[in-house]
């Protein structure tokens, strides 16, 4: 028989053992848990610094706390101003399961589905811009965008521009997933804005999107994909894609 004798330093959390014995939960849902409750109140939590000081993943992370909203040990809630806008991010950890909060939970789960279906709307808005077929294929404007379209074309091979719609495609589709981690709705794209998109990744540093994303998905409120742009645009030159040219 082993024997396990406990060695206290100074540095301790005190808990409360109705988390540490739920046989529902994983010992890395209750690892994550200890973590976040020996952390000092109103501590801004942010899962990729947690990530830092783990082998998990931010993916594994955000899984785990899924794991602790559903079974009633965290509320995730967005804060709203005195203009209905919404702000920060407001977590609450309780060391007992409480059942309003996993009620919560559900009820946001049940809601998303019907939340996914209403970007279909945005199709038509799409659809109508057809302007191009009137009498005014001789004006300037016309003229610049062609001439625009042209230079992209010969600046970027079929290859490239194959290559930067499949990051545009996994970008936007990890966005989705980081507003549903968030609760918050997905955010929709037009034709011209995925374009955008599309020319303001190339020779980009891409490894810097998936906290494009986040970022987006946390302060990109008013004006989402605008802000998902300006982000892009603002990240660094791939130097090694430089380099091989």
């Amino acid at each position: 028989m082993v024997k396990i004798k406990k060695v206290y330093d100074k540095h301790y959390t005190v808990i409360n053992n109705s988390v540490l014995n739920d046989v529902s939960l994983k010992c890395e849902d209750k690892g994550l848990f200890a973590y976040l409750w020996s952390q000092a109140d109103e501590w801004d939590f942010y899962a990729k610094e947690v990530a830092k000081h783990s082998a998990d993943s931010e993916d594994k992370i955000y899984k785990i706390l899924r794991k602790l909203e559903e079974h009633g040990y965290l509320l995730r809630e967005r804060q709203r101003n005195s203009k209905g806008q919404l702000k920060a991010n407001k977590w609450y950890l309780s060391e007992t399961p409480k059942q309003k909060w996993i009620n919560i939970f559900k009820k946001r789960s049940v809601n998303k589905k019907p939340i996914r279906q209403n970007p279909k709307q945005v199709k038509p808005d799409l659809e109508k811009p057809n302007m191009e077929k009137t009498d005014l294929t001789s004006t300037n404007c016309n003229k610049y965008l062609s001439k625009q379209v042209k230079n992209l074309n010969k600046s970027l091979s079929k290859g490239e521009r194959e290559r930067d719609k499949g990051i545009v495609k996994m970008l936007l589709n990890y966005l989705d997933i980081c507003a549903e981690q968030w609760h918050s709705k997905p955010i929709t794209f037009s034709e011209s804005e995925v374009q955008k998109l599309i020319k303001a990744v190339h020779g980009k540093d891409i490894r810097g999107l998936k906290e494009v994303a986040e970022k987006t998905i946390i302060y990109g409120e008013q004006y989402p994909q605008g802000y998902l742009l300006s982000c892009i645009k603002n990240l660094p030159k791939d130097v090694n894609k430089g380099e091989s040219k």
